[in-house]
């Protein structure tokens, strides 16, 4: 469970933000607020272009043309992409990538960063045999444990999911929605999930707030606003979510 009584670990209000230059530049976000306590997962639905990615990046600090205020109470917040393969190094190996991120962190000595790669590995369901392995010699659902452990092995506490099963088939989905949620507990992390599918949100997430434009339109308790959306956009979400099931 979030508590309720801590810092928040993101806060988010009155938040706006802008791609482009002069006559290009465009608004994507619209004065939305929004926070994610300690514990908690806070998903944020919307379909291509409703601005949940762009409000992913603008916590994570890769959008820096905004308003409003973005407070992150939390070092090293990491993103999981949609596609793993997309996101790891095509070229080495899994050893090598889970290792990377504790060179960027400092970890200087070899032997040290090897042990923390090794302990690791059964936190995400993975074996030491995959550590010679490469991205494409890996299923889909290898793959993106490999991003995930790469994103927790710093220690990081508030992890950005970028439509982090949305690559995956129905069952490899289900596996990898349960090692998040246990990681969850087992870690004390906070995550920002990021989807289209109001189905899979219900799955792993605490509460949820419904994109479109770049403005927040509904937001509540994952269960209320499944059972009793108030919205249009979100019930059509629902309909489409449903549909697919």
């Amino acid at each position: 469970m979030a508590d309720t009584v801590s810092e928040p670990i993101v806060r988010i209000a009155h938040l706006n933000s802008w791609y482009g230059r002069g006559k290009g530049r465009k608004q994507v976000l619209r004065d939305v607020s929004l926070e994610l306590a300690p514990g908690e997962v806070l998903g944020v639905v919307g379909e291509s272009g409703s601005g949940k990615s762009t409000l992913a990046k603008c916590v994570l600090g890769m959008v820096t043309d905004v308003t409003g205020t973005l407070e992150v109470n939390s070092p090293r917040p990491q993103m999981v992409f949609q596609d793993p393969y997309g996101s790891l190094n095509p070229a080495k190996t899994v050893g090598w990538i889970l290792e990377e991120p504790l060179r960027a962190a400092g970890v200087k000595d070899k032997g040290e960063r090897r042990r923390r790669v090794r302990d690791f590995l059964p936190l995400v369901g993975l074996e030491e045999e995959h550590l010679a392995r490469k991205p494409a010699q890996l299923s889909g659902g290898q793959r993106q444990r490999v991003a995930i452990a790469a994103a927790l092995i710093q220690g990081s506490r508030l992890i950005v999911l970028d439509e982090p099963v949305s690559a995956l088939d129905v069952t490899l989905q289900a596996q990898i929605l349960r090692l998040l949620a246990d990681l969850k507990e087992e870690l004390g992390l906070s995550y920002l999930f990021i989807s289209h599918d109001l189905a899979v949100v219900y799955q792993l997430c605490d509460r949820v707030a419904v994109m479109t434009g770049g403005e927040i339109v509904e937001e509540g308790d994952v269960d209320e606003i499944y059972d009793h959306p108030r919205h249009a956009y979100t019930k059509k979400l629902l309909a489409a979510s449903l549909a697919l099931d």
